[in-house]
């Protein structure tokens, strides 16, 4: 018996392939039956996958940005129904992590082709995120930018949000429990992250592998434009252990009690703190390139 996938696509993502060339991929992957739903709304694609998990699918593939795809995350998660992906947004991050080609019919044939693995989510007050956290700085920045300026800037609106909030944006005192452990610490930008990419650029979070049952987190304690620099550097170099204004570390939990700092998780905007962040090892399943060798993954 064939296989069964529902293909979600976001019809108003950046770069977002035709419904027409996805209804032509999709018919083309041996032994799989690939039907097609458009999202209409916000957690559209949530319902949606959530509902494909219920009927015993056996992928869903998300087609659209980070968004689109940590929306199906979310309704897939604890389920046996594995996540596929199509690149149709801004950045695609999870599709770069895991090398999934850019011609929609190449990476519909991964469910005939790919491998499923396991792999852990991040999860802030209940919501599921498969990329990483943001605290501070570039939650801020994400805030500060509106569907129109991303479906016409893309990657360019960050850019140039992020080089004026770095003139801007202050560092707080802020309260943290780190695996049970209190702290005070100064917190300009503070990442949580279950993966290594950042914004489909550079791996900011270099050490962090999606299925080792922990998140990696950096912590940057000051800001300023030329502190800002130097961090880009340090992370450039990959010496993000070794300059006093970061802190790096690996945890299954973090608090953030202090409130009104703006959160972000795989680039969309989820409200102010106090949260608390957390790994749900294991909790979904992938479909990726077979044979893939990669740091992501442990082995």
């Amino acid at each position: 018996m064939a296989k069964r996938a529902l293909l979600i696509y976001n019809p108003a993502a950046r770069k977002a392939p035709r419904a027409e060339r996805l209804r032509e991929a999709a018919a083309a992957v041996p032994g799989w039956q690939v039907s097609l739903e458009p999202t209409g709304a916000a957690g559209h694609a949530t319902e949606l996958a959530r509902e494909a998990a219920a009927a015993g699918l056996d992928a869903v593939v998300a087609c659209g940005g980070d968004g689109t795809v940590n929306e199906v995350a979310n309704g897939l998660a604890g389920s046996s129904t594995a996540l596929a992906v199509v690149r149709g947004g801004t950045a695609n991050v999870w599709a770069k992590e895991v090398r999934v080609p850019k011609d929609p019919r190449k990476a519909l044939r991964l469910l005939a082709e790919g491998e499923t693995r396991a792999i852990d989510l991040g999860r802030a007050d209940g919501r599921y995120y498969i990329l990483m956290a943001g605290i501070g700085f570039d939650a801020h920045v994400v805030r500060g930018i509106g569907g129109a300026a991303k479906r016409r800037f893309g990657a360019a609106a960050y850019v140039t949000s992020g080089l004026r909030a770095a003139f801007t944006y202050k560092a707080v005192e802020a309260e943290l429990t780190v695996d049970a452990a209190p702290r005070r610490s100064d917190l300009y930008w503070l990442l949580v992250s279950n993966t290594r990419n950042y914004g489909g650029a550079i791996d900011i979070t270099r050490w962090a592998q999606a299925d080792d049952g922990e998140l990696d987190v950096l912590l940057v304690r000051k800001g300023g434009f030329l502190r800002f620099i130097w961090f880009w550097l340090f992370v450039a170099l990959r010496r993000q252990r070794s300059s006093a204004n970061i802190a790096y570390e690996k945890a299954r939990s973090v608090e953030v009690s202090t409130p009104g700092l703006p959160v972000q998780i795989d680039g969309e905007d989820l409200g102010d703190t106090p949260m608390r962040f957390e790994v749900a090892p294991g909790a979904l399943r992938v479909i990726v390139p077979r044979g893939l060798r990669s740091p992501l993954f442990r082995g």
